[in-house]
C-alpha cells in the first residue's frame, strides 16, 4: 500500500507541477523513487495510474466532506431532519467546491479532455463509483431518522452525482450569469432534491347534517 501510495502521489506532483500536461510511466517512477518495473507491474499505462489517482483522491475528498453528516446522523434524534439533510448537502457541496478548486482535477480538465472525457459521457468510472458508494451509504442513513425523501439509495445518489458533476464541469459556461454564486444555488437544486416529499392532504367538504346533499333536485 505504501508503494502505492508513493506512486500516486508522485503522479499527482508531476501532473500538478506541468499543469496536467501528459507524463510516462518512467517520469512517474523517477519521482516516486522506484524502479521502472514496479511501476509496470500494477499500471500497464500512465492513464491507469492517473485513474487511480483520481479514484483515491476523490473518494478521500467526499469521505472528508461527509463527515459532519456521520455526526449529525449519529447524533439523532437530537439533530433534526433539516439538519441532517443540511449536514449531508454541505458536504456533498463543500466536496465540489473543493474538486473543482483542485489544481490536479482542473489541470487534467484543461490539459487532458480527452481523458476525462470518458466519465462525463460514456461510462462510469472507479472515482465516480467510489463516490456513488460514500453518497449510497449516507443516504441510507438520512432516509433511516427522516431527512431524506423514499427512494432507492443508490438512484438517489447517482443523480446527486449527475446534478453536482455537471456543475462541477459546466460552470464556467454559466459563469456570466451566476458568478461565484454556482455553489448555492447547487445547495438548493440538492436540497430541493432530497428533501422528504410532504404527504398532500385534500380537504373534504363538510358533511350536509341535513342528509339533503345526497339528493337529487327534485324538478317540476
Amino acid at each position: 500500500m505504501s508503494t502505492r501510495n508513493d506512486v500516486l502521489d508522485a503522479a499527482r506532483r508531476c501532473l500538478v507541477r506541468g499543469s496536467g500536461r501528459k507524463l510516462t510511466l518512467a517520469e512517474v517512477a523517477r519521482e516516486a523513487g522506484v524502479s521502472r518495473p514496479t511501476v509496470y507491474r500494477r499500471w500497464p499505462e500512465v492513464s491507469a495510474v492517473i485513474r487511480d489517482l483520481l479514484t483515491r483522491d476523490m473518494t478521500s475528498l467526499m469521505t472528508e466532506h461527509v463527515a459532519a453528516v456521520d455526526a449529525a446522523i449519529a447524533s439523532a434524534p437530537e439533530s433534526s431532519p433539516p439538519e441532517v439533510l443540511a449536514a449531508l448537502v454541505d458536504g456533498i457541496v463543500g466536496a465540489a467546491i473543493g474538486l473543482s478548486d483542485d489544481l490536479l482535477f482542473s489541470s487534467l480538465l484543461r490539459r487532458q479532455p480527452d481523458l476525462m472525457a470518458p466519465y462525463v459521457f460514456q461510462r462510469l468510472g472507479a472515482s465516480q463509483r467510489g463516490v456513488l458508494d460514500v453518497l449510497d451509504s449516507r443516504i441510507t442513513q438520512a432516509q433511516q431518522v427522516g431527512a431524506v425523501r423514499a427512494g432507492d439509495p443508490m438512484r438517489l445518489g447517482a443523480m446527486v452525482l449527475l446534478i453536482t458533476q455537471s456543475a462541477i464541469q459546466s460552470r464556467s459556461v454559466v459563469a456570466p450569469v451566476l458568478g461565484g454564486d454556482w455553489s448555492q444555488e447547487l445547495t438548493r437544486a440538492l436540497c430541493g432534491y432530497l428533501t422528504p416529499v410532504e404527504p398532500v392532504s385534500v380537504p373534504r367538504p363538510p358533511a350536509d347534517p341535513t342528509g339533503d346533499g345526497d339528493r337529487q333536485e327534485e324538478r317540476p
